[in-house]
């Protein structure tokens, strides 16, 4: 589908569900219509080095994924995939005429204010639902396939690496040493992920790797009575497949950027005590860099949008990168302090 036969589609009303409302939220992936009750999400025909939605066939699959996967955590939500349909010029979603020309994700709309990074942006996030969510992320891990052939730790130190691509960027728009600084930290990492390459192994043998979210952070959760945690990756298993350890790294770190370590801590807390996942004081230091590692992910990400912006990132990104460079910085002298002292 285009843009333009979406756009059709919110102007005309073409969703099988009445509505008052028809809005349109755009990413770099998809095209996510937001009705009255429901949401309709469609994969945009994109071939990028970590996805491939080039064609019709692979769309239609990866929407019945989206919504197999995301039913493990949050089976109110999705509902299922209807196509779109093409009738005497009309497009409708949900059509029962016609060609079918593609396929949308139909979930149902979620309360938005609920969305965990909004209560904490409010300051109204308890210790208690940090308890509840650390009990379901750890039945929903303890569930999930194991998976013993992942990553090794070179790979792992390959991916972290690849931040290095950013570094003139940070100098120009965040400080100046940044690139010097960040090399510094991929050159200890390798140091460190060698010499612990031993327990990474041991822990896939343990079952500790398994078929996750991939993508843990506040803004896929949202909180209420029955926490829904949602979009996950569905479009590559080796990025959705993950040390429990790295997963909940994530979600800590992000926790950590809103200045909630007390939130951290207790969700950390109550998984490990339900788990077992953190054995020793190598698996502790294994999170440690997990946390670093995805404040890495996270700088990468908001450097490559600024990038793609014709005058580089606005005030509200390079102050999200200054956070998440705190981060880095404090969990790379945190983990070198750790691993150095014995």
């Amino acid at each position: 589908m285009t843009k333009d036969q979406v756009e059709r589609i919110i102007l005309e009303k073409r969703v099988p569900h009445p509505t008052v409302e028809l809005r349109l939220v755009e990413t770099h992936i998809s095209w996510v219509i937001l009705a009255d009750s429901f949401v309709y999400k469609i994969k945009k025909p994109v071939r990028l080095s970590f996805l491939d939605f080039s064609t019709f066939s692979k769309r239609e699959y990866y929407c019945e994924q989206e919504v197999r996967l995301n039913r493990r955590l949050a089976p109110e939500m999705y509902l299922g995939v209807l196509p779109v349909t093409s009738h005497s010029g009309n497009l409708q979603i949900g059509g029962k005429r016609g060609e079918v020309i593609d396929h949308v994700v139909w979930m149902q709309r979620m309360d938005d204010s609920r969305q965990m990074d909004l209560l904490l942006a409010q300051g109204v996030v308890e210790v208690e639902q940090m308890h509840k969510l650390a009990g379901i992320l750890a039945q929903f891990h303890q569930g999930a396939k194991r998976v013993r052939v992942s990553e090794t730790w070179k790979e792992l130190h390959e991916e972290f690496a690849d931040i290095s691509g950013q570094g003139l960027f940070l100098e120009k728009y965040y400080e100046g040493g940044s690139s010097a600084f960040i090399e510094e930290v991929i050159h200890w990492g390798y140091a460190f992920l060698k010499g612990i390459r031993a327990r990474i192994e041991e822990r896939k043998e343990s079952g500790f790797v398994v078929d996750g979210h991939g993508d843990l952070h506040c803004r896929n959760i949202i909180l209420g009575d029955n926490p829904a945690i949602f979009d996950c990756i569905e479009f590559s298993e080796a990025l959705r497949t993950l040390d429990v350890l790295n997963e909940v790294a994530f979600l800590c770190m992000d926790l950590e950027r809103f200045g909630r370590e007390d939130l951290a801590s207790a969700f950390l807390d109550r998984y490990v005590t339900l788990t077992g996942a953190m054995e020793n004081r190598t698996d502790r230091l294994l999170f440690l860099y997990y946390k670093l590692y995805r404040a890495n992910v996270r700088i990468k990400v908001l450097c490559i949008q600024g990038k793609e912006r014709e005058g580089g990132s606005d005030q509200n990104e390079r102050k999200l990168i200054g956070k998440y460079m705190q981060l880095f910085k404090r969990y790379y002298l945190e983990l070198k302090a750790a691993w150095e002292g014995g």
